[in-house]
């Protein structure tokens, strides 16, 4: 297994992904994003996509597609995420996050992640995110 694949998989093994259920969209690249259903933990009280999971995702994505970027001795840790949740999700449907970077520079890391069900963009996100080294 690659160094980012494994880098990956302790990403989305995090207890809070599994309870989630996200897995990568594409097992082969992690990188291409995450797909998670409207259930469980993913249902707030009006029946709908609970705000709080889909934010969580949305910052996982983005660090995911950031992963090719960082060196073996990187990491990087959400310090700045605004995001824009424009259409509900209903119990049921799946949810797909993909992430696009924008840029990298020395210390920081700017990715756009958008979240779809089906042809329907449900939210958008900016996040920045400080790059530091692994001790």
């Amino acid at each position: 297994m690659s160094r980012l694949a494994e880098r990956a998989a302790a990403a989305l093994d995090i207890p809070l992904q599994h309870a989630l259920k996200a897995r990568a969209i594409d097992p082969d690249d992690p990188t291409a994003g995450v797909t998670f259903p409207v259930e469980g933990l993913a249902i707030n009280p009006g029946g709908t996509l609970h705000a709080g999971a889909l934010g969580a995702i949305l910052e996982l994505t983005g660090f995911l597609a950031l992963l090719p970027h960082l060196a073996p001795t990187e990491h990087a840790v959400t310090h700045h995420i605004s995001t824009q949740v424009l259409s509900p999700g209903r119990v049921g449907e799946q949810v797909e996050v993909t992430a696009e970077v924008e840029r990298r520079t020395k210390r920081l890391g700017f990715v756009t992640v958008t979240a779809t069900i089906g042809d329907r963009l449900i939210a958008r996100s900016q996040i920045t995110k400080s790059v530091i080294e692994i001790r």
